[in-house]
């Protein structure tokens, strides 16, 4: 898998859970469970998720892909010794 198709699954992810946290919130106000120790440890656990994953897909995407070297001398004597 190479830099973009990585960066692009921690965007993903990072959206996934931001979505994912919304709703918990949403469920756990409709409850009057929003501000229970329980579910602000894991409202901090997806958090922490959510900005970890953004920060990945940022530098990943930021960074330039290297070429891969595909040099036919260099395979053929690797492939003979």
């Amino acid at each position: 898998m190479n830099d973009k198709a990585k960066s692009r699954l921690y965007a993903l992810t990072s959206i996934t859970c931001s979505a994912w946290l919304v709703q918990a919130m949403l469920q756990d106000r409709q409850k009057g469970q929003m501000w229970s120790m329980l579910n602000l440890i894991f409202y901090g656990c997806i958090i922490i998720v959510i900005l970890y994953t953004a920060y990945s897909a940022l530098q990943m995407w930021k960074m330039k892909e290297t070429p891969v070297k595909n040099d036919d001398r260099t395979n053929q004597e690797q492939s003979r010794g």
